[in-house]
């Protein structure tokens, strides 16, 4: 008998290598594109919690509760800005 665990629906912070995830830039990419972050993703180790932190405590980004485990994200003009900033 088989079975298949899906444990991952698209492409999001832990895709990042570390220092991926330690670049505010590099992680506002990755939830501009995906709208959403879990808290494991977030909090998987000290570089992406660090910078999550920062982000959520910044004017970059706005966030929504989609229901646990997930956070629903959407880039200000600032954060759109400091992307269009960092090609």
């Amino acid at each position: 008998m088989s079975a298949v665990y899906v444990d991952r629906f698209s492409a999001g912070l832990d895709d990042l290598t570390r220092k991926q995830q330690g670049d505010h830039i590099a992680v506002l990419r990755v939830l501009n594109k995906t709208g959403r972050f879990s808290c494991f993703e977030a909090s998987e180790n000290q570089t992406i919690a660090r910078t999550m932190d920062f982000i959520l405590h910044s004017d970059l980004v706005q966030t929504t509760d989609n229901g646990y485990p997930w956070t629903g994200v959407k880039l200000t003009d600032a954060g759109r800005a400091a992307l269009e900033a960092n090609p």
